[in-house]
């Protein structure tokens, strides 16, 4: 009863949650009862006599290559705070680390040189002023090198001469930040919401630059499904497919299109095969 409630939809009396959080509701309520029955509260689970809730399919809303470029450029970069909002949005944009990775990332993470981003940590905030800088990230695979494109080198470069000049930049600053403290997820959805409503684009989860990233290198540099994976931290292409498939659904049109003209055929001017019997058409 209680795992239709969860499904059906407001316009029926219950709770219309997506599949996606309804599982995440259904999973605890599940766990709930098994530790009522462990203490004796209740004599069985009586949420196990129904099958779990499948999360489901959840595609996340994302920038295109255009769409990014209309963002950023309502961005006044002469302002170190709008400057700060045009370089998380960047990288984010360009590399596809994780918010929560991305949040904690400091200027040690970066060799210039070698033009590659070390992405080792992730960052737990309980407020702007309470965070711990963990140093995992959401999967064992997560622990990656990402490389650098020459665009956000000189990205960065530029946003730490700037951040030397307000006391920051050091080695261990954040990137992420004009007053020494790390930017929080809902700070970075807020102006993701702000740039986007400039620039009459739709808004983005934060998340969803994440997306973005993998939409940049499928649909518009054609890259592997391996190669993908290994960048965004993936333990297997599997999971990437899991996650990015819906990416994918116009490419077999592309195809399509790329294949004309691919053969060239010259026809003989007259037949350079005798047949027999049956194959023999008479004219």
């Amino acid at each position: 009863m209680f795992r239709t409630w969860l499904l059906t939809s407001q316009d029926e009396g219950s709770a219309g949650y997506s599949q996606g959080y309804a599982s995440l509701i259904f999973g605890m309520f599940r766990k709930s009862l098994d530790y009522a029955l462990q203490m004796g509260y209740v004599e069985k689970n009586i949420s196990k006599q129904s099958n779990a809730i499948p999360k489901g399919k959840s595609n996340i809303p994302y920038w295109t290559k255009s769409e990014f470029e209309a963002v950023i450029s309502q961005i006044y970069i002469e302002d170190v705070y709008e400057h700060l909002n045009f370089v998380m949005i960047w990288v984010y944009f360009m590399t596809g680390v994780r918010v929560n990775e991305g949040c904690a990332l400091q200027w040690n993470d970066v060799d210039f040189d070698k033009q590659r981003l070390r992405v080792h940590h992730m960052l737990i905030v309980k407020n702007k002023k309470e965070w711990t800088r963990n140093s995992y990230t959401k999967t064992n695979d997560g622990k990656r090198m990402i490389s650098l494109d020459k665009d956000t080198i000189d990205v960065l470069k530029k946003w730490r001469e700037a951040q030397k000049k307000i006391g920051l930049g050091h080695e261990n600053d954040f990137i992420f930040s004009y007053d020494g403290l790390p930017m929080l997820k809902s700070t970075i959805s807020r102006i993701i919401k702000r740039y986007a409503k400039i620039a009459h684009v739709k808004p983005i989860q934060a998340k969803g630059l994440r997306h973005s990233h993998a939409s940049l290198l499928i649909n518009e540099l054609n890259v592997s499904i391996l190669i993908l994976s290994k960048r965004l931290g993936h333990s297997s292409p599997e999971i990437t497919l899991k996650h990015y498939s819906h990416l994918w659904d116009g490419a077999d049109e592309v195809i399509t299109n790329e294949m004309v003209g691919i053969i060239n055929v010259s026809f003989p001017s007259s037949s350079l095969v005798h047949f027999n019997g049956n194959q023999s058409i008479s004219k």
